[in-house]
């Protein structure tokens, strides 16, 4: 029987490490069933987790000419849509496509971002003292500072970042099937900018 696991529960939240805990001392490998998604399987170890992931032989993300696993019939167009990125993707492609990207995210560029992180860091930080207590640090500035970062990452015009966070918020949330299907169609009208701007960022790159 699988293990149920709802990262969304009220009882996980209030016991999280005692159930990590469970489910690691289930076994290396470990099936669990996960809300809307069903059962999957899920590795519990750094070593057993390594594996998985360097093993393409053996393992993989995609079946039957490239379909994501998991992914069934009768779902909607738009999860597929969803699936289908560069982290479902096997090698070589995988490694392709984080090529396109890696040159925003190496030790160099992040580097030189890091007086302007700390900036954003601390301008929510002060905005979160001037309002007062009480105060959800997690909504206020645990979620606010890496959207931040971001939007500078992808280099969104300072007009666009708030429907952006908006957008990022309503993925994160999914509680449910309906939070499920109101974040497919977020993502569904956000996908076509964000693209336009992944690939203007990966243009500037390559120009060096």
């Amino acid at each position: 029987m699988a293990m149920r696991l709802d990262f969304t529960n009220k009882d996980y939240f209030r016991d999280s490490a005692a159930r990590l805990e469970a489910l690691t001392a289930a076994g290396p490998v470990v099936e669990v069933k996960f809300p809307i998604v069903g059962k999957v399987w899920v590795t519990t170890t750094y070593e057993a987790a390594g594996r998985v992931l360097k093993d393409n032989q053996t393992f993989t993300l995609r079946k039957d000419g490239g379909v994501v696993a998991g992914f069934r019939w009768w779902m909607p167009r738009i999860v597929g849509t969803l699936v289908n990125n560069m982290l479902t993707m096997d090698e070589p492609d995988h490694t392709r496509l984080r090529g396109i990207v890696d040159e925003a995210f190496r030790r160099r560029a992040i580097l030189d971002m890091e007086p302007r992180i700390l900036a954003i860091a601390d301008k929510l930080a002060d905005d979160l003292f001037a309002e007062g207590s009480p105060a959800d640090l997690v909504d206020r500035y645990a979620r606010r500072l890496p959207l931040a970062v971001i939007c500078e990452l992808l280099g969104l015009p300072q007009t666009d970042r708030a429907k952006f966070m908006a957008w990022a918020n309503t993925a994160g949330r999914i509680r449910g099937p309906f939070s499920f299907w109101r974040a497919l169609r977020v993502y569904g009208a956000m996908r076509p900018y964000l693209e336009e701007r992944l690939q203007s960022r990966a243009s500037m790159a390559a120009r060096g």
